[in-house]
């Protein structure tokens, strides 16, 4: 039987606050996460061609939502646009875009509620949020003096880790699959999406492919709900050896999400190995700039002798932020420290950042970005064990509720 996955599995080994935690399970009962995004801004219009959604989800993965709504409607999921994906087991109410869409809809799907619908000539891409805010109940702990404790070493930031969502929490391989695509060893990245075992449930398919690649075999035996193992598998039967083509029937953005589940993973790892060193300025980091709404760019400023002092101002008061790589083939490196943890990391994996430009799937290169190291709490509040709060798009509500919980196994959260 496989282990149970833990933090170190997704790269995170480190913490910014340092008392010990109150432990707890997040997501015990559905209803007890709930998250709901905040937009940007949208024109809206009577005659506009594209449908607005503003939907609730109860217990829905984006994904398959998007994949039973495009059925149902009978239209490509390609027009079916959305700004975040939610993980399933949580209340969700986020915002959809079906492009060219004429008339009004009505749904009838377990848990689906339609909240509002408008018409606008404006579409919706991934990233076009503000942030999230959140609702979040922390099972099975007591929330005492511990938790003030945290809150005051925390000062309203929190490190900003890709959180389980990204990886899986039962099963954690996009990563792995991410990185068998950077190194073209494309029969191994399917092996693991289809066939990486899971320590909460016996599945003799997974077992049989990850075992002997039979994939006729592991068709009869796979789960009947793992849907695109099963369209993989299919594939495999009608086109033995075209691992290329096998990946190519997942939607694309979930193949897109496995090169950057794994740049994901590489950020985890140096943020962790900052964090051990100190979070301080150094000369060689390279700070972000912030938008007008306070949110991270791209724009970027090299820490030296001269600016230091005025950097750290700036992040003291949330107009910049330390920030590190997503790894892409035309990043630039940091210098200093922080470079010299950039390049351990790359050496340690036996990754080129020339390797992000994938030859044989082009649409999956990556030319790679930043991301701000510590993310900051807006609109905090706490209840005992109900913690609210509002983040910035992109940043994990698990990767602040773990400095409460400090739990090493990745299923609690």
């Amino acid at each position: 039987m496989p282990r149970i996955p833990v933090e170190e599995d997704i790269g995170i080994s480190s913490f910014l606050s340092h008392t010990p935690g109150i432990g707890g399970k997040l997501r015990k009962r559905v209803e007890e996460f709930y998250v709901e995004e905040i937009p940007l801004e949208v024109k809206k219009d009577s005659q506009g061609r594209n449908l607005w959604l503003k939907v609730k989800l109860k217990n829905w993965e984006t994904n398959r939502f998007v994949k039973i709504l495009s059925r149902t409607l009978g239209i490509s999921r390609n027009r079916i646009k959305f700004a975040g994906t939610k993980d399933k087991r949580a209340v969700s109410v986020q915002y959809f875009c079906i492009l060219n869409y004429p008339g009004e809809l009505r749904v009838n799907l377990k848990d689906v509620e339609i909240l509002e619908s408008f018409r606008s000539n404006g579409a919706l891409e991934l990233g076009d949020l503000f942030g999230n805010r959140f609702r979040v109940v922390v099972s099975d702990a007591i929330c005492n003096c511990r938790v003030t404790k945290i809150e005051e070493e925390l000062n309203g930031f929190f490190p900003n880790f890709f959180g389980v969502q990204r990886f899986g929490a039962t099963r954690p391989i996009t990563h792995i699959v991410g990185k068998y695509i950077l190194l073209g060893k494309y029969d191994e990245a399917v092996r693991y999406y289809i066939g990486y075992p899971s320590a909460f449930e016996e599945d003799p398919g997974r077992d049989i492919f990850f075992q002997s690649m039979d994939a006729r075999e592991a068709l009869k035996n796979i789960r009947r709900n793992a849907e695109y193992e099963r369209a993989m598998l299919n594939y495999l039967v009608k086109n033995p050896g075209d691992f290329k083509g096998a990946l190519r029937v997942l939607p694309k953005n979930l193949l897109f999400l496995f090169v950057h589940a794994y740049q994901a993973y590489l950020f985890n790892k140096i943020v962790s190995r900052r964090l051990q060193m100190g979070l301080q300025l150094r000369v060689g980091d390279v700070v972000m700039k912030v938008d007008s709404q306070g949110l991270p760019t791209q724009e970027f400023v090299m820490v030296d002798a001269f600016n230091i002092r005025t950097l750290e101002r700036r992040i003291g008061e949330r107009k910049a932020y330390l920030s590190a790589p997503l790894f892409g083939y035309k990043t630039q490196l940091s210098s200093g420290v922080q470079g010299e943890i950039e390049k351990e990391v790359l050496e340690e994996e036996g990754i080129t950042l020339n390797m992000f430009r994938i030859r044989e799937m082009r649409e999956l290169s990556s030319k790679g970005r930043r991301r701000n190291v510590l993310a900051p709490v807006i609109e905090y509040s706490r209840e005992n064990c109900l913690f609210s709060f509002v983040l910035h798009r992109g940043s994990y509500a698990t990767s602040l509720m773990r400095e409460f919980m400090k739990q090493k196994e990745l299923h609690y959260y």
